[in-house]
C-alpha cells in the first residue's frame, strides 16, 4: 500500500480525436465516459460519448480504435473476455477483438429489451460467455445474452432500475439507483439477497471472493452528499459488516467516498476515492492500518485499478487521463499479458530492374487499386445475368437449330441426347435500349441522397415516355413517405391532382393496394360494401367491416391519404390468407397449383402458368366479402349475385362415365384459346382483342388419355368447365406465358374498352356490336371498369398500378385515372388502353354492366346507422368482480349533436419497431416504419353541467398479437392488461372501439384532444380539421411543440403525468387547456401568453421541475 508514486509527466487526452474541425461545430458532448484495465494484454480501454472505443498500451499510445455504436450512442461499460471487448450502449451490446474487428453486434432491432441499459457482468465461473445487462427500462428486466450463439439466452424479470453490476465468479452484486443492492444467483436467475446500502443513490462498488464493498449518497438538506463511508458485506454469510469509514480524522476525505475498488491480488485491501482526489488503501482486517494520498486535480470522476494492482488511473473532469505507479519498475497493466497482433505487411522486395510493367513477372501487387464509391460489377448477383433478354446459359455450339418454336422472337435448339428444346431469347431493344451504348452516368449515392431530401421531382407526374422504352416516372417507385417525423411533413398534394384520396405505400401487404384502389370504384360493389357499416358487426376479422371503414374514410376525406392499417391487420390474422401465403406473417408466398385452381398447357410445352400474389388475393377477397355477408345475413348472397359466376365442371370418358360438380366461384381465369381443348384447336379465333380470351376461357375443354391398366383399356376423360351466367361484374385474372403477352402487345387494341355478350345454347357469346348476334337470348352490354397493371423494372423490381374508369358528375362523361400507390393523376383513355409497352403487363381486369357503372356512390350516411353501441357495454372478456369502471355509460338524452365536444386521448404499444438501415455516410433511412397497436381509448363529457368532465368511453382493447413493447411511461399500459385471460380491464376488441369512434364523427362531433392527429393515425381514421381542437395546434409557436404535461404546469399549475400516463387524466387535461385557449383568445392576452412560457420553455429546456 506504499510507494506509489504520480506520473507526473503520463498524461494523455482521452477525446483528442474528438477534436478535429469536423467535430466543432457538434452540440453533442465531447467525453470519456468509461475506463478500464484489460485483464490478458497491457491495453487499457476507454469508452467515449460518441460510440468510440480506443485501447492503449503501457506508454498510452493508441493502439486501435473502432467505431462501436453506430449513431454517436455514448458508452455505458465495459467488459474484458478473453477474445476481445464487450462494449454496452442505451439499447446496442458490441463485442470486438482487441484488433477492432466486430465479432457481434446486437441492437433493439435484434433483442427487443434492449432499452435504457447501464451495466453489465459475466455470470459465473461456468458462464464466462453468457453477459448480463440491465438498465432503467422496468419492462426489460434483466437480459442474458449468449455470446456463442449471439442471440438471447434469457430474461429475468426485475422491478428496480440498476446503475451497477458487479460479479466474483458466482453472484451477479446488483447497484440499484436508490442505493439498495441485490444479489443474484446466476444459475438460478433468482435474487437470493437484498441489502440497503445507501439511502440516496449507489455511486460505486466492487466485488472479490466472498467480499462486497459499495460507497454511495445519502439526501441531506434536500441534496445528495457523498457518505464518509464505505459499506462491506460478507457474501458467504449474507451479511453486512460494519462500514468503514474513508479519510477519517483528516480534511482529505471530508468530500466523501466516491469510488471502492478491491485489490485483485489482495482483495482484502480496497482503495477509496473521493471526487476531489482524496484516496486511501485501507485493510479490511485492520482498518486502522491505512494509507493517504491525494491526486493533483480539481475534480476526477473515475478511478480504476489495474489487474496487475501496479497501475492506478485517474480520468478527471477534463478528460485527462494520469496514472500512479507502485513502483519505478513496475510496466505491466496484467500479470499474463498477451502478445499483441498488428497488421500484415506485405513486402515483394525491390522490383527488379528491366522488368516492363506489361511482363507476365511483374509483380502485381506493387499497382495501386483505385476507390470505387458504387459497387464493382464482380459483385453483382447472377441472377441479374440470367434473366430472359440479356446473358443467356452456356450453350453448345453442335447442337442443330430447330424451326419448331413458334416465337419469331426466339431460336430454339434441340439436343439430341436429352431431346428437349432450349430456347435462347433475342435482344429486346425496347426493354434495355440500343446495345453497345452507354446509359449517362448516374452516382447511386446523389439517387439515394436526392430520394432521402425529400424533394418532389419536377417531373413526378410524367405519364409519357421521353424516349424509347423508358418508364415515365408516374409509373416508377415512390420514395418512403415514413420519415423522421413520420408522415405529417411529407408533401402528399404534390403527387395527388385528382379528387380522389389515395393510399399510403408504408403499411404492410402495399400490393393489396391496387386492387383496394379498384373496386373502390365500382360503383354497386362500393355501395353494397360501405352498407354494412349501418348495422353492428363485432364479429372478429371481419374483411367486409374492414373494406367498409376504409372505403367510407376515402369517400369522405377528399384527396388526403389514407391508410389500410385495420384492414391489413384483419387480412394478416386470417387462418386462410397465412395458408395461401398472402399476408406478411406467412412463410410462403405461393401454394400448390391445386390450391389454386392453375391451369397447364396441354400441348407439349411443359410449362406451367401460376397465378401472381395480387391475383391470389383477388380472389381471396371476393371469396371473403360473400363469405361474412353470409355470416352477419344469412338470407342475403347481393355479393355472390354481383360478381358470382355459375360453373359448371363435368368429366366425361369414353367408358360412359359422367361426373357433374357445380359451384360458384368469383373470378374468372382467363388463358389464351391456343391452350384449349380439341374443340378450339386450330380454330381461326382473331385473337386480336381480349374477347375470344375471355370467351374461351368461359367454356374450356381438355383431354386426357389414360394409359390402359390390367383388364381395362385405354380411355379418353374430357373435362368440360363452363360459365352459366353473366353476373353485373366480370373479375378477369389473366394468365398468360411470356410468349403470349409479346404477340398480344404486338397488336393494338387488345383492351376492348366494351362489348356485348349472351349465353346461347348453355354457353356465353362474346362479340363487339350487336349486329354480329342472330339470337334471342337477352344480350348485356359491358364496359372496361378498370384494371391493375404490373410495372417491371430492368432492375428485377416491380410495382403494381391501376386504372380506374370514373362518371364524371359535372360533365356527365368517363375520365380515366393512374393511381400508384398516394400518387394519383388522370390520363387519357389512349395511355390506359395501350399496354404494348414492355413493362406494363395487365393482371386483374374489372368489366361492368354498362348500368351499374352509371350508378351513384351512395355515401353511409344515406343509410339509417344503429349507432346503440354507444348506450351499451360489449365487453369482450366478461365482468369480473374486481373490475372498477370508470366512466358512466351515456343515456340517450345526451345523444351527441353536430358540434358537441368529446374530449379523447389514446394510448397505443408497440407490435415491432422501426427498422433502419445506415448506409456508409452514417445516414439514416427508416425501411420499415414502427407498427402500433390501439391499446386505450378515453373519452369524456364536455358539457357543462353536473356530469362536465365524467368519462363515458373507457376501452382497453385486447389485443393476441405479440407486443414488443407497451412502452408502460408513456400508455399506462401493463404487461398482462390486454390479455383476455389474466387482465382485470374491461376488455373489448378493435371492431368495438373503433365504432364508437367512427359514429361519433358520423354524428359531427367535435373531438378535443393533444396530438389528435398522431391519435386518429394510430386508430386508422380520418377525422375532418372542422371537427378537430387541437391543444398542441392552438399553443404552438414556430415549429417547437409543447408537451401536454408542460402547457399543464404552465398554464393550469397542474403537475399531471408524474408517474405513468392515464388517458382520461390526459383528455380532461386537454379540455381545460382548450376552455383556457378560449378564454385567453377572447381577453386579447394569447399572444402575450404564448410569448411567455416559450421563454419560460426555453430556460428550463421545456421540462417540468421535479
Amino acid at each position: 500500500m506504499n510507494n506509489w508514486q504520480h506520473s507526473s509527466s503520463h498524461s494523455l487526452d482521452l477525446i483528442q480525436h474528438l477534436k478535429k474541425p469536423y467535430f466543432r461545430y457538434d452540440d453533442k458532448g465531447k467525453d470519456a465516459t468509461r475506463t478500464v484495465f484489460d485483464s490478458r494484454a497491457n491495453l487499457i480501454w476507454i469508452g467515449d460519448s460518441y460510440g468510440r472505443i480506443s485501447s492503449y498500451d503501457t506508454n498510452l499510445s493508441l493502439y486501435t480504435r473502432h467505431a462501436a455504436h453506430i449513431g454517436g450512442m455514448p458508452v455505458k461499460d465495459l467488459l474484458c473476455h478473453r477474445e476481445g471487448i464487450l462494449s454496452l450502449s442505451d439499447d446496442t451490446l458490441h463485442f470486438a477483438n482487441r484488433r477492432g474487428i466486430t465479432l457481434l453486434n446486437l441492437t433493439s432491432v435484434d433483442i427487443a429489451s434492449f432499452s435504457s441499459l447501464n451495466a453489465m457482468s459475466f455470470g459465473s465461473a461456468e458462464q464466462k460467455d453468457e453477459v448480463y445487462c440491465a438498465g432503467d427500462d422496468l419492462n426489460s428486466g434483466i437480459v442474458t445474452v449468449d455470446l456463442n450463439k449471439g442471440c438471447l439466452s434469457s430474461i429475468t424479470t426485475y422491478s428496480s432500475k440498476v446503475k451497477l453490476m458487479r460479479s466474483n465468479n458466482r453472484l451477479i452484486s446488483i447497484g440499484k439507483q436508490s442505493g439498495g443492492v441485490d444479489i443474484l444467483d446466476p444459475n438460478s436467475n433468482t435474487v437470493v439477497k437484498s441489502f440497503s446500502a445507501h439511502s440516496g443513490a449507489i455511486s460505486d462498488m466492487d466485488s472479490r471472493g466472498y467480499t462486497l464493498v459499495t460507497v454511495g449518497k445519502s439526501r441531506r438538506f434536500s441534496s445528495m452528499y457523498a457518505d464518509p463511508f464505505v459499506n462491506v458485506f460478507d457474501l458467504r454469510n449474507m451479511q453486512q459488516l460494519p462500514p468503514v469509514s474513508f479519510s477519517k480524522g483528516t480534511i482529505m476525505g471530508a468530500g466523501g467516498a466516491d469510488f471502492v475498488q478491491l485489490l485483485p491480488l489482495l482483495p482484502t485491501v480496497m482503495v477509496v476515492a473521493s471526487e476531489s482526489g482524496a484516496f486511501d488503501f485501507v485493510d479490511l482486517v485492520n482498518t486502522t492500518v491505512r494509507t493517504q494520498y491525494l491526486h493533483p486535480s480539481q475534480s476526477i470522476k473515475e478511478v480504476t485499478l489495474s489487474p496487475s494492482g501496479d497501475f492506478l488511473a485517474f480520468v478527471g473532469n477534463d478528460n485527462i487521463l494520469t496514472t500512479w505507479t507502485r513502483s519505478e519498475g513496475a510496466g505491466n497493466f496484467t500479470n499474463t499479458p498477451e502478445i499483441w497482433e498488428y497488421p500484415d505487411y506485405a513486402d515483394d522486395g525491390p522490383i527488379g530492374n528491366g522488368i516492363p510493367i506489361d511482363g507476365f513477372a511483374y509483380p502485381l501487387s506493387s499497382v495501386g487499386l483505385p476507390y470505387y464509391n458504387e459497387k464493382l460489377l464482380s459483385a453483382w448477383y447472377n441472377t441479374i445475368f440470367r434473366s430472359s433478354g440479356t446473358v443467356p446459359h452456356n450453350i453448345d455450339g453442335a447442337l442443330p437449330v430447330s424451326a419448331k418454336t413458334k416465337d419469331k422472337s426466339a431460336l430454339s435448339l434441340t439436343s439430341e441426347k436429352t431431346s428437349r428444346d432450349i430456347t435462347i431469347y433475342r435482344y429486346d431493344k425496347l426493354k434495355y435500349g440500343p446495345r453497345n451504348s452507354l446509359e449517362p452516368y448516374m452516382s447511386l449515392k446523389d439517387l439515394r441522397k436526392k430520394a432521402a431530401s425529400g424533394q418532389v421531382p419536377e417531373d413526378i407526374l410524367r405519364f409519357k415516355s421521353s424516349k424509347e422504352g423508358e418508364i415515365p416516372p408516374a409509373y416508377g417507385k415512390l420514395q418512403l413517405s415514413h420519415g423522421r417525423y413520420g408522415t405529417d411533413t411529407f408533401d402528399f398534394d404534390a403527387f395527388n391532382k385528382t379528387p380522389f384520396s389515395t393510399l399510403d405505400t408504408d403499411g404492410e401487404n402495399v400490393y393489396t393496394n391496387a386492387i383496394l384502389q379498384l373496386y373502390r370504384f365500382v360503383p354497386e360493389l362500393f355501395n353494397l360494401v360501405v352498407g354494412c357499416l349501418k348495422n353492428e358487426n363485432f364479429g372478429i376479422d371481419s374483411l367486409l367491416t374492414e373494406l367498409g371503414y376504409l372505403y367510407d374514410m376515402m369517400n369522405r376525406s377528399q384527396r388526403a391519404i389514407c391508410r389500410a392499417t385495420n384492414f391489413q391487420t384483419t387480412f394478416n390474422a386470417k387462418t386462410v390468407a397465412k395458408e395461401l401465403g398472402l399476408g406478411t406473417n406467412s412463410l410462403d408466398c405461393t401454394n400448390s397449383f391445386e390450391k389454386m385452381h392453375l391451369y397447364r398447357k396441354t400441348t407439349s410445352n411443359t410449362d406451367k402458368l401460376q397465378k401472381s400474389l395480387l391475383q391470389k388475393f383477388n380472389e381471396f377477397l371476393l371469396e371473403s366479402l360473400i363469405t361474412d355477408e353470409r355470416a352477419n345475413e344469412s338470407e342475403k348472397a347481393s355479393f355472390k349475385e354481383l360478381f358470382g359466376l355459375h360453373l359448371d365442371s363435368v368429366v366425361r370418358s369414353n367408358c360412359n362415365r359422367y361426373e357433374k360438380i357445380s359451384n360458384v366461384v368469383s373470378t374468372l381465369t382467363v388463358l389464351s384459346p391456343a391452350r384449349n381443348g380439341f374443340k378450339y384447336y386450330g380454330k381461326k379465333t382473331g385473337n386480336s382483342t381480349i374477347l375470344p380470351f375471355i370467351e374461351s376461357s368461359m367454356k374450356r375443354v381438355k383431354y386426357i388419355a389414360r394409359p390402359p391398366e390390367k383388364g381395362v383399356k385405354q380411355e379418353i376423360v374430357g373435362y368440360e368447365r363452363t360459365i352459366r351466367n353473366l353476373p353485373p361484374i366480370l373479375s378477369l385474372d389473366v394468365l398468360l406465358s411470356n410468349q403470349e403477352w409479346t404477340i398480344v402487345k404486338a397488336g393494338k387494341n387488345w383492351l376492348s374498352k366494351e362489348f356485348f355478350a349472351a349465353i346461347s345454347k348453355d354457353k356465353p357469346i362474346l362479340m363487339t356490336n350487336l349486329s354480329e348476334y342472330s339470337g334471342r337470348e337477352p344480350t348485356f352490354k359491358y364496359e372496361l371498369n378498370g384494371y391493375v397493371a404490373r410495372v417491371d423494372d430492368t432492375d428485377g423490381e416491380s410495382r403494381y398500378v391501376t386504372y380506374v374508369r370514373c362518371l364524371d358528375k359535372a360533365s356527365r362523361d368517363f375520365k380515366w385515372y393512374l393511381f400508384n400507390g398516394y400518387l394519383a393523376i388522370e390520363v387519357p383513355e389512349d395511355e390506359a388502353l395501350d399496354i404494348s409497352p414492355w413493362w406494363k403487363t395487365p393482371e386483374t381486369i374489372i368489366y361492368c354492366d354498362a348500368e351499374e357503372m352509371r350508378k351513384p356512390f351512395f355515401p353511409v350516411d344515406t343509410y339509417r346507422i344503429n349507432y346503440d353501441i354507444l348506450y351499451r357495454d360489449h365487453f369482450a372478456n366478461g365482468i369480473r368482480e374486481t373490475t372498477k369502471l370508470q366512466y358512466k355509460l351515456l343515456s340517450k338524452e345526451e345523444a351527441p349533436q353536430p358540434g358537441t365536444l368529446v374530449a379523447i386521448d389514446a394510448e397505443f404499444v408497440i407490435l415491432s419497431d422501426e427498422l433502419c438501415d445506415i448506409d456508409c455516410n452514417g445516414n439514416r433511412k427508416i425501411i420499415k416504419p414502427k407498427q402500433t397497436a390501439l391499446a386505450r381509448l378515453s373519452a369524456i363529457r364536455c358539457e357543462d353541467n353536473e356530469f362536465f368532465g365524467v368519462p363515458f368511453i373507457d376501452d382497453y382493447i385486447f389485443n393476441n398479437e405479440h407486443i414488443e413493447d407497451y412502452v408502460t411511461k408513456y400508455s399506462g399500459i401493463y404487461p398482462g392488461d390486454l390479455d383476455l385471460k389474466k387482465s382485470t380491464r374491461p376488455l373489448v376488441s378493435r371492431e368495438v372501439t373503433y365504432r364508437k369512434v367512427w359514429l361519433l364523427l358520423q354524428l359531427g362531433c367535435v373531438f378535443v384532444g393533444h396530438g389528435l392527429n398522431n391519435d386518429f393515425k394510430n386508430i386508422n381514421i380520418n377525422v375532418p380539421q372542422n371537427q378537430i381542437r387541437d391543444t398542441a395546434i392552438y399553443f404552438l409557436r414556430g415549429k417547437r411543440y409543447l408537451s401536454l404535461r408542460y402547457l399543464a404546469f404552465a398554464l393550469l399549475d397542474r403537475n399531471i403525468q408524474g408517474g405513468n400516463h392515464d388517458s382520461i387524466e390526459d383528455a380532461y387535461t386537454a379540455l381545460i387547456l382548450y376552455k383556457k385557449y378560449l378564454n385567453l383568445k377572447e381577453n386579447g392576452t394569447l399572444e402575450h401568453v404564448l410569448d411567455t412560457i416559450y421563454a419560460e420553455g426555453r430556460s428550463s429546456n421545456y421540462r417540468v421541475p421535479l
